[in-house]
Order: structure tokens, then C-alpha cells, then sequence
């Protein structure tokens, strides 16, 4: 019962890092500047051309730098492992009777999200600082700080760490039989 229960919990911690994650990612606040935001991601921009409205973001991601290319992989890969986690986690509770044989894969998938999770953090953390700058110049020398989306994805990092730690409480506990 305790296994089912934790993983429960595990489900829902788990959710919620994969709304964070995905928030972050989506969200256009990674850096901002006078109250104006810059995301990773192009925003959905309508743009009347010829009379028309089209929703146009031609070449953004060839307008990223290195490290946001990075981070924006890391933490798509962080949101397919995280779908693959809450999967895994679904597949082991309906699995009562070989539950302890097929449940250890879930602490592994969980550590592969936290590690990607902070490469994404800890790169953005590290040039964060020109993209901050860069932003701030163009707005003549106004000082910056990061976005509500970076800090989305530091408690989507906790979240996948607390996330590691109860998947290995429900890995102790399906082995136990308890």
C-alpha cells in the first residue's frame, strides 16, 4: 500500500514538474528589461502581410545562440523523459502482482530528467548575464534580471530532484511488498 501511495505522490510531484518545465519553455520571460520580456522560443506573432494575417516566425531558430539552442533541447528532452517517467509510473502501479521486479527503471528515467534539467539551468545561468546586457543595451543601458520563465524551470529542478527521491522511496517500498 505504501508503494501505490508514494507513487501516487510521484505521479502528481511529477505532473507538476512537467507543467513547470513546459511553462517555462513556452512562457516569453526568460530575460527582461524595462518591463519588456525575451523568451527561447518565437512567439506566436500575427503579422498582417499583403492584407493577410499569418502566424509567421520565419528562422528563430537560426536566431538563437549556441547555448539557447542548448537549453531549449535539454529541456525539450526533459519534458519527453518526464512524459516517459509519468508512463513508466502508470504502467508500475497498474502492475500489482510483478510490480517489484519492473518498478527500478523509474528512479533512472527520473535521474535522466534531473540531469537534464540542470544542464539547461546551469547553461542559462552561465550566459545569462550577456543575454541580460545585450537586452539592457538596446534599451540604453537599463539594467535586467532574469524572468519568472528561468525561475519556473530552478523549481522544476527541485521538483525533479524531490521527484528522484520518492521514486526511490516507492522503488524500497514495492521491493518490500509494502
Amino acid at each position: 500500500m505504501c508503494s501505490f501511495i508514494t507513487q501516487i505522490a510521484y505521479g502528481i510531484m511529477m505532473l507538476i514538474t512537467l507543467g513547470l518545465t513546459a511553462g517555462g519553455l513556452f512562457s516569453q520571460n526568460w530575460v527582461q528589461v524595462d518591463g519588456t520580456n525575451k523568451g527561447l522560443l518565437c512567439g506566436v506573432n500575427t503579422i498582417a502581410m499583403g492584407g493577410e494575417q499569418q502566424v509567421f516566425c520565419p528562422g528563430w531558430w537560426d536566431n538563437l545562440k549556441a547555448y539557447e539552442k542548448t537549453v531549449v533541447v535539454c529541456l525539450f528532452i526533459a519534458i519527453v523523459v518526464q512524459v516517459l517517467a509519468m508512463a513508466w509510473n502508470f504502467v508500475t502501479i497498474c502492475a500489482c502482482c510483478c510490480k517489484k521486479h519492473i518498478i527500478h527503471p523509474l528512479s533512472a528515467i527520473s535521474l535522466l530528467n534531473v540531469i537534464v534539467l540542470a544542464i539547461a539551468v546551469i547553461v542559462f545561468a552561465i550566459y545569462s548575464g550577456d543575454a541580460i546586457d545585450q537586452l539592457g543595451q538596446f534599451f540604453g543601458g537599463k539594467q535586467g534580471n532574469v524572468g519568472s520563465s528561468f525561475i519556473m524551470e530552478c523549481v522544476a529542478l527541485g521538483m525533479a530532484i524531490l521527484c528522484t527521491i520518492v521514486a526511490s522511496l516507492a522503488i524500497c517500498f514495492a521491493e518490500k511488498c509494502v
